[in-house]
């Protein structure tokens, strides 16, 4: 796997730069940068299957959406994640993301508690393709 995240600079939010061989992959390492803003991503063990599906027009309302849902997971579901097994599908005019995390509750004890995320933004998203990698890049209002 040739993927992985990297925080950006940014006066105020975490902006978060994610990339990967595949879109599914960026996506991943999106959802994985995005944890690791609120919680120890390395301190998650997993064992829970959490299946989901997500929609958009294009890639980036598919990130937008993928990333609300994720955060949407910790918020009301009380569930974080660390695994992703993603599978991104054109249907006519939209796109489709199906698959499954592995999850767990959150625990404040084991998983730490960094700083809160109010959302996502479209603001300096961008879906791009630079030295033969897919990038996502992504603003969260914290």
């Amino acid at each position: 796997m040739a993927g992985g995240y990297r925080y950006l600079d940014h006066v105020t939010d975490a902006y978060i730069e994610a990339y990967g061989e595949s879109m599914e992959e960026a996506f991943s390492f999106a959802a994985k940068g995005t944890i690791n803003v609120m919680f120890e991503l390395n301190d998650i063990q997993a064992k829970s299957k959490f299946e989901f599906e997500v929609e958009g027009h294009d890639y980036s309302e598919l990130l937008f959406n993928w990333l609300d849902r994720i955060i949407l997971l910790i918020a009301i579901d009380n569930k974080v994640a660390s695994n992703f097994n993603l599978k991104i599908s054109k249907l006519g005019s939209k796109y489709q993301m199906t698959g499954y995390a592995m999850t767990e509750s959150v625990d404040i004890s084991k998983h730490g508690y960094k700083t809160e995320i109010k959302g996502i933004t479209y603001h300096e998203m961008e879906i791009l393709q630079e030295s033969g990698l897919n990038k996502v890049r992504f603003i969260l209002d914290l």
